[in-house]
């Protein structure tokens, strides 16, 4: 009966409200996100998590997320189910906080602090060693290019400050001219928080910044790596179609290097040459001593690898022998 003007209205997904278990109070919590100036992205990733949620409930005879009988109990059975089905840890720790923003918010509205998922931790999130770039292997990236216009002395200056200060992409893209010092020795970076720190300019960094920057003529509020001379500053997007198009001219192939790896082996190879810890984290801008020692980790990773092709060359039947 009735037409297709009839019965629920739809979501974006195509399912009715029923069908969805979006109830009322899931509805306007997603309105609320979407008013408060979240990304359509996110509100959608929230609409997902908490559509599979209403799903897992329906099967226990629970209406709905907003169902006043859901407690921690069945969080943790969803917590259950959600790694007996062998989720990925990342995707796990995003459902929960999905979870928990919308019962923190539903709380609020209630004017309760039972928050099922409050307390409930996930799995932890699993230890990556960042990917890193063997001192050859970054120089060959940063001359892979010779090029002798104003965009190629642009990028080698540009690149090896990045490499050799360990700056955060965005921290190089908001770089302006007035940071650097008159010498060309230090440049000032803000980094998160608008924190400024000093980084010292040594060696090829100050020598190519020498051979790109004009003589006069330049405010110093004129972006540091402009577009165009005169232009707006490159955006994070743009430099990390320059680093992707060096990785292809350097014949590196699919190593999986990013903007961020800049950071990582200037890390690494600074630990490598036997720089403190603390010096390193002052450099980075790291606000814990924590963030930085996983550079430790790279350096020791690294190590084995070194150690067991030396191994491998010295003792070819190694494995034969038992």
């Amino acid at each position: 009966m009735g037409g297709k003007g009839s019965g629920n209205a739809r979501n974006p997904a195509g399912k009715s409200r029923t069908e969805s278990g979006e109830d009322a109070a899931v509805r306007n919590f997603l309105e609320e996100l979407s008013q408060s100036g979240h990304s359509p992205r996110t509100v959608a990733a929230y609409r997902r998590d908490l559509e599979a949620f209403a799903l897992f409930l329906r099967g226990r005879g629970k209406p709905s997320p907003s169902d006043p009988g859901i407690d921690r109990n069945v969080a943790l059975s969803y917590l259950f189910e959600l790694e007996q089905r062998e989720y990925h840890p990342r995707s796990v720790l995003r459902i929960l906080s999905s979870l928990r923003s919308f019962y923190q918010w539903l709380c609020r509205e209630r004017g309760s602090s039972s928050n099922p998922f409050g307390d409930l931790s996930g799995p932890r999130r699993p230890k990556t060693v960042p990917a890193v770039l063997s001192e050859r292997e970054m120089t060959a990236l940063l001359e892979s290019d010779q090029e002798g216009s104003w965009e190629g002395r642009r990028d080698r200056a540009m690149l090896e400050l990045f490499y050799l200060t360990g700056v955060r992409l965005s921290e190089l893209a908001g770089l302006i001219r007035g940071d650097l010092s008159q010498g060309l020795d230090r440049i000032r970076v803000r980094g998160k928080g608008n924190k400024e720190r000093i980084v010292p300019l040594v060696g090829l960094a100050r020598e190519f910044l020498l051979d790109y920057l004009p003589e006069g003529g330049v405010s110093s509020r004129d972006p540091l790596f402009p577009v165009l001379p005169g232009g707006k500053a490159l955006s994070v997007h743009q430099i990390g179609r320059i680093v992707r198009r060096r990785v292809r001219v350097s014949g590196m192939g699919d190593r999986g290097v990013t903007p961020h790896t800049f950071r990582h082996s200037c890390a690494t190879h600074l630990l490598d040459r036997g720089m403190d810890l603390r010096k390193i984290q002052e450099l980075l801008g790291h606000q814990s001593l924590g963030t930085t020692q996983k550079y430790t980790h790279v350096g020791l990773a690294d190590l084995r690898r070194r150690y067991d092709r030396i191994r491998r060359k010295d003792h070819p039947d190694d494995d034969e022998n038992g």
